[in-house]
């Protein structure tokens, strides 16, 4: 698994562990709910989030 160095997408993904859905987390972070979608599939974040557990 490679290492996130997009700040961006590192505050995306903790605010999807933290429960929020892509146009929650695109309205804060001020982009594209479908830039959220193509990080959230691109990084497979459901399994990632799982993995936390």
């Amino acid at each position: 698994m490679s290492i996130n160095k997009n700040p961006d997408k590192q505050k995306a993904f903790k605010y999807y562990c933290m429960g929020l859905n892509c146009k929650e987390i695109a309205k804060l972070l001020d982009c594209s709910h479908r830039t959220i979608q193509n990080y959230s599939s691109a990084e497979n974040w459901k399994k990632r989030k799982q993995q936390l557990k």
